[in-house]
């Protein structure tokens, strides 16, 4: 909320920011208070702000903040339309109708762009799995991306199959023998805000390779992104698209280099 915020150009209307909102970098220099798990009421409070502006996680503080009489708007953030949603609701709030549609434009024209070169790898159909979360060093108590959530969206918008979109749940631990039945083709991985170099990959891939019975294992097709806004449903969007066409791309490099020596 705080990106769009930004980029709509109503930064100086913000009077306090969440704990976690490093981007642009002038949002550390808002009021903050607090985090999902710990909003400090009695701060929020006394800003006496015009509009609170939350997400559908944030209901039980919306219940409280009702209760003092502030006004409040829930907007949704799971999924790729919903960014689309909320920056023309935001437009509607801010009365910056005009900004709101020049954003929208921009995100989809960015989206396209991408989605669009992806195409034209003429991979097909690449089913993977999304990882959010294991053990350090193990491949045990894997979380993985669902159905009905941002990135599963964004993946889909580009062209993608997730082989975990049947979850009944958004984000679901599931067992390796579950993984072996899925057969992905490739692994990708979410390491937020981790330093990464060819060493960690390396490493990375080798505790992977307990699950050699999986296509994704046995090609070496095992991918991390640890970008900051991967899991961020704002502005910043078209850079996850950005992200999975370059990892489309080194596959595509891949099946060329074995077609040609199948050839040879």
């Amino acid at each position: 909320m705080t990106e769009l915020l930004y980029a709509l150009g109503q930064e100086k209307r913000l009077v306090g920011v969440t704990d976690y909102c490093q981007y642009p970098p002038q949002a550390k220099e808002k009021e903050h208070i607090g985090g999902f798990l710990n909003p400090n009421l009695e701060k929020i409070i006394a800003l006496r702000p015009d509009l609170l502006l939350g997400v559908p996680a944030n209901a039980e503080l919306a219940r409280k903040l009702k209760a003092e009489h502030l006004p409040v708007v829930m907007l949704p953030n799971d999924q790729l339309k919903d960014i689309f949603f909320t920056i023309d609701s935001l437009g509607r709030l801010l009365n910056c109708q005009s900004r709101a549609r020049q954003l929208q434009q921009s995100i989809h024209d960015s989206l396209n762009f991408y989605k669009q070169k992806v195409q034209a790898l003429k991979l097909g159909t690449v089913k993977a799995m999304l990882v959010i979360g294991r053990d350090p060093g193990a491949t045990t108590h894997l979380t993985v991306v669902g159905p009905h959530t941002f990135i599963d969206s964004v993946w889909a918008f580009v062209g993608g199959v997730n082989v975990f979109s049947d979850l009944p749940a958004k984000y679901a631990q599931v067992s390796r023998e579950n993984i072996l039945l899925k057969q992905p083709e490739l692994i990708i991985e979410f390491k937020f805000n981790q330093p990464w170099n060819a060493a960690r990959d390396s490493l990375n891939k080798l505790e992977w390779s307990t699950l050699k019975g999986i296509p994704a294992v046995q090609t070496g097709n095992i991918f991390v992104l640890t970008g900051n806004y991967t899991l961020i449903p704002g502005p910043r969007v078209y850079l996850l698209a950005k992200d999975f066409y370059h990892i489309l791309r080194r596959v595509a490099a891949k099946y060329q280099t074995r077609d040609r020596q199948k050839q040879l």
